[in-house]
């Protein structure tokens, strides 16, 4: 089979890894992918390398990265186009690469009407979703759709996607990041973005930033975000410049604490990622408290849990005051998830998911 797999990276990202990495401005398209790939941006997310070894056929696009984008088109003699047009761009790689199975984790960018533009299409058309969908999406050109949230299948649904199957990204297992030495350089860190979907994240933030600024109870906090101008002042002067990909599973295990807080919609329902990433990097995560939690980590084991500002505060003071109850829980926690929720035994899920998906529009079309 023949899978095409498209991602969207944040444009903050994309203007690090080029910042960093000159020479990809003109390296062919081919070259730039695998430099994106390699890197370890969403992981977790990307099969496009994985699923070979199932026998795939596979080609990986970056549906928003003009870079890799107009380096395709000029590979193939066609008109370079402005940054925000390479959905288009898209539409071009998808026909010539003529896949069985398109799969794609933004179903925003690449919307229903886009898809319909299509000369040929492929048999399946997928794609992943876990944030909350806008209220206008249109998913009536989506044969499926993956997610790990009870939310999206009603909402999917709901925007017309034919089809909707649980499926839970893994960490990958065999990067070098994870040979690396730990630093512990910071007592508590959080790592990720701000959006109006995470209103719970934006109080705890500036609960924890004032926290540790008191003396009496004072931590070093390490806040890493590309904006955080939607916070308070004192997390505004704490935050360092966003790290990502690999870059970021290095900050998570040299942290003390790692703090999660997923977005409201989903009333922390696991996984969300950085339950995967911090836990996969070897960190101690405190992480909200949910009944379905034990089926992916043990709370209390595996990783620390809270369900309010209280019980964040106290476990936080706790676990930087017993480094061994911290580091074996931490310990344990990665075990779990190297062993349970590995990339590696994703992809096969994975594999199986659109084998069978393909086979039944096969047989529907036949």
């Amino acid at each position: 089979m023949r899978f095409l797999q498209i991602n969207t990276y944040y444009p903050a990202y994309l203007q690090d890894f080029y910042t960093a990495r000159p020479h990809l401005l003109s390296a062919n398209y081919d070259t730039q992918i695998n430099a994106l790939l390699d890197d370890g941006f969403s992981d977790s997310h990307i099969f496009s390398r994985t699923l070979k070894q199932h026998g795939f056929e596979t080609f990986q696009v970056a549906i928003n990265n003009p870079v890799s984008q107009n380096a395709w088109l000029a590979a193939h003699g066609l008109p370079l186009r402005p940054d925000n047009q390479h959905a288009l761009t898209t539409l071009q790689q998808i026909e010539h690469f003529a896949p069985d199975i398109v799969y794609t984790t933004d179903v925003v960018t690449l919307r229903s009407s886009l898809l319909r533009q299509l000369k040929s299409r492929p048999s399946v058309v997928a794609g992943w979703r876990g944030y909350p969908l806008p209220e206008k999406a249109d998913l009536s050109a989506y044969d499926l759709i993956l997610t790990s949230f009870d939310r999206i299948f009603e909402e999917a649904k709901a925007r017309g996607a034919k089809a909707v199957e649980r499926f839970h990204p893994g960490f990958p297992e065999n990067i070098s990041v994870l040979s690396e030495p730990r630093g512990q350089k910071w007592d508590v860190v959080f790592s990720g973005s701000i959006t109006p979907e995470h209103t719970r994240r934006i109080a705890l933030l500036n609960l924890l930033a004032e926290i540790s600024d008191d003396s009496a109870s004072a931590f070093s906090l390490g806040i890493f975000m590309p904006d955080a101008k939607a916070l308070s002042p004192r997390v505004q002067r704490l935050n360092q410049p966003a790290v990502w990909a690999h870059d970021m599973l290095r900050l998570l295990r040299d942290s003390k604490i790692v703090v999660n807080i997923d977005v409201d919609a989903f009333g922390a329902q696991p996984p969300n990622m950085r339950l995967i990433e911090a836990t996969g990097a070897g960190a101690f995560l405190l992480t909200p408290y949910h009944p379905e939690l034990p089926k992916f980590f043990e709370p209390g084991v595996e990783v620390e849990t809270f369900r309010n500002e209280n019980e964040l505060i106290s476990k936080i003071h706790y676990y930087l005051a017993d480094s061994d109850a911290r580091e074996k829980i931490a310990r344990q926690g990665q075990e779990r998830c190297l062993h349970d929720h590995s990339h590696g035994a994703r992809t096969a899920w994975f594999a199986d998911i659109f084998r069978t998906a393909f086979s039944a529009a096969e047989k529907a079309a036949s």
